[in-house]
């Protein structure tokens, strides 16, 4: 974690604080422009709309604005958002004038505050209120248009991010269910601006009379203060103006819509496990916000998503039965924002654009989104970046993992996170731990299914290898060996150099010699095969391995449904590709197992037996995934460790390999030993030229 950081606010007073410019933030609401401005807009409010709010919410909205742009300015240790760097969590102290400080500085509502967005952003935070001196009226953050009629006072608020989920839900609550409703959407970067405008419209169109009201909001900062673009605090600011505005129509809830994979933040892709994944909508956070809010109304108040148990397929789902299916390529999914363009929309390759891309695919819709709006596509173009490679192959792997769970207690016993999940959801434990299932086990069935359509319509290029070889769709089709070739007939003349498979047995064969059967050692004997497939060709080891990594999708792999007269033989995988998250998973797994312990003791101090009981249940699974993730010694295994161990390993399978030809074969040893350089991009390579036979044998 960070050291402390004081992000001083309006004009609080700072005694018994040295400040420290290299290491506090000051941040301003109110007063002259200057580098720690900060200018909050609501837009387009209709002034039948308008009156004051009780101090409470503009205090809220006020607190909810400094933290997320303190969020914003201050960085993380990493560089990006995939990289658990030293200082990847922040120590973050807020000093904000308020209205109510008694109110504020409450053991309930910091409890509530600091636990919720700890949880949300991956931070500590502290808070310091003091008694506001000057202040800006509410008034002063509106923007009023009544250019539109207000048809009936609004039923619902709605928050609208223009994404494909947020779109589902407007369209379910305004054209299915006929509600008068306002969306609140916040316009964090004008290269949305259009596309918004444009979904905007085309509600509108379709909604007649009954259009929504659009509420926009903005928070314009000087430039000095956008160093961090993950924005995990994001979703407080939007909860709490969706509040405020909510309050001011004489409402007592909010809306989210959001698929329950994302919500719940299940480790379905490895490199969005825990904190680095939205936590916009996950249970706890909702629970946590609707507590804070409750709290600032002094009655009970709602945060509801009701997409809490569809998929994301299910979701294009809802848009293409209401007709509406052109508004899908109007609709911006992509994390990347800063890599949109007028032509390129996506980035492809984050994985709210990967899930996107399987769902659309699923739901047999992905004629309304063109590929041509994806910067790059993951299914038939090269990636530059490892981490993506091993985005796209770790969210499909971990597809597959899911679909492989025969029943419930299986799949908590492998994903043990999921039980602390279940009392943050209504309903007993029993039935959401279905539930959940229930929604895994279909994602997972859309995902393979998705990638099946895409290897059948792409299987001539496939086989003729058009595609880039680390594109996923190649990853997938020859991850079972790491190479799918033609088998030849057994009758053909044996050619003086091959090395391949005979039914399930490894032979070969050098200079005319005899040949050698390799037993034993099939792992190494695959990757000397793919090395002599691809002479003087290096390839990164980590895409060899995410090749073995992949379960084969059933559908391509099967024999009945791969091209007649090609095999595709059977690999050992070498790991988990998930290794990339396998230090903060530990980390969390450990905040975890420290929390319910403090709990187990508040339990028995009340003599609770029943909770005793629970939560000793709970710390046996996270204790469990504990013990899988932590190395010999009790070291995490870090990233960087598992990747020297998959160099490690992949030269060692070779070696050994290498080995026992020399038993049988010292010529053909000595060759490859000579020729074959392993590291990071292992490489066959010899002066002479020797043409390899590789292809398997069938049916022999």
């Amino acid at each position: 974690m960070q050291d402390k950081r004081y992000i001083i606010c309006g004009n609080a007073p700072t005694s018994g604080i040295e400040e420290n410019p290299d290491r506090d933030l000051r941040l301003r609401l109110w007063g002259k422009d200057g580098p720690d401005k900060i200018t909050l807009r609501i837009e387009d409010i209709h002034k039948k709309m308008s009156k004051d709010v009780p101090d409470s919410f503009q205090d809220l909205l006020e607190i909810a604005t400094y933290v997320y742009s303190a969020d914003q300015a201050i960085p993380r240790g990493a560089d990006d958002v995939d990289s658990f760097g030293h200082g990847w969590r922040r120590n973050l102290h807020f000093i904000i004038p308020v209205r109510n400080p008694d109110f504020w500085n409450g053991e309930e509502i910091q409890q509530a505050l600091c636990s919720t967005l700890g949880f949300l952003s991956d931070d500590s935070y502290h808070f310091e209120f003091t008694k506001l001196t000057e202040a800006q009226a509410f008034q002063g953050y509106l923007d009023f248009n009544d250019d539109g009629r207000l048809l009936g006072y609004p039923e619902q608020v709605v928050m609208f991010s223009g994404g494909l989920d947020s779109l589902a839900g407007a369209i379910d609550e305004v054209l299915n269910e006929k509600h008068r409703v306002v969306l609140v959407t916040h316009k964090s970067t004008p290269k949305l601006n259009k596309r918004h405008r444009r979904l905007e419209k085309m509600i509108a169109d379709k909604a007649g009379e009954n259009a929504p009201l659009h509420i926009g909001v903005r928070v314009n900062k000087n430039k000095g203060l956008n160093y961090e673009y993950t924005q995990r605090s994001r979703s407080f600011l939007y909860v709490s103006i969706g509040a405020t505005i909510a309050k001011m129509i004489n409402l007592k809830s909010v809306r989210f819509y959001e698929n329950g994979v994302i919500s719940l933040n299940l480790p379905v892709c490895a490199q969005v496990v825990g904190g680095r994944a939205t936590r916009t909508t996950h249970p706890r956070v909702i629970r946590g916000f609707q507590e804070i809010i409750s709290l600032v109304a002094g009655e009970p108040f709602t945060i509801e998503n009701p997409y809490i148990w569809k998929t994301k397929a299910d979701v294009v789902g809802v848009i293409t039965k209401a007709g509406c299916q052109e508004m899908i390529a109007a609709s911006t999914t992509c994390t990347h924002t800063w890599e949109m363009t007028n032509h390129h929309t996506h980035c492809g390759t984050c994985s709210q654009c990967i899930d996107r891309r399987f769902a659309v695919i699923a739901a047999k819709a992905d004629q309304y989104d063109p590929v041509d709006a994806y910067k790059a596509d993951i299914f038939t173009q090269s990636r530059s970046k490892d981490e993506d490679k091993i985005m796209a192959a770790a969210y499909l792997e971990r597809a597959n993992q899911v679909r492989d769970q025969d029943d419930i207690t299986q799949f908590i016993a492998r994903f043990s996170e999921v039980s602390r999940v279940f009392r943050y959801l209504n309903g007993n434990p029993g039935s959401v731990a279905q539930k959940v299932y229930d929604l895994y086990k279909r994602h997972a069935k859309e995902v393979c299914e998705a990638m099946d359509t895409m290897v059948a319509r792409n299987i001539t290029a496939i086989r003729q290898r058009t595609l880039p070889g680390d594109c996923l769709l190649r990853t997938v089709y020859e991850s079972g060996s790491v190479i799918s070739v033609p088998a030849i007939p057994v009758e053909q003349k044996q050619p003086d150099n091959y090395f391949r498979k005979r039914g399930g047995v490894w032979a070969a064969r050098f200079n005319g010699n005899a040949e050698v059967l390799v037993t034993g050692v099939d792992k190494g004997a695959e990757y000397i095969n793919f090395l002599l497939a691809r002479p003087n060709k290096e390839t990164s080891v980590y895409e060899i391995v995410c090749g073995f990594a992949i379960d084969s999708c059933n559908a391509v792999l099967n024999s009945n449904e791969t091209d007649e007269g090609f095999q595709v033989t059977q690999g050992v995988p070498l790991g988990d590709t998930g290794f990339v998250a396998d230090r903060k998973a530990v980390e969390q797994y450990r905040e975890t197992a420290h929390e319910l312990l403090r709990e187990i003791e508040e339990a028995r101090a009340e003599n609770n037996d029943a909770e005793i009981q629970r939560l000793e249940d709970e710390m046996t699974q996270i204790t469990a995934a504990i013990n899988e993730a932590v190395g010999l010694g009790g070291k995490l295994r870090k990233s960087n460790d598992k990747r020297k161990n998959i160099r490690d390993a992949f030269r060692n399978a070779v070696n050994r390999a290498i080995k026992y030809l020399e038993k049988y074969d010292k010529p053909l040893a000595v060759h490859l030993k000579e020729s074959i350089k392993c590291g990071n991009e292992p490489v066959y390579r010899t002066e002479e030229e020797i043409v390899w036979e590789v292809r398997p044998i069938v049916n022999e």
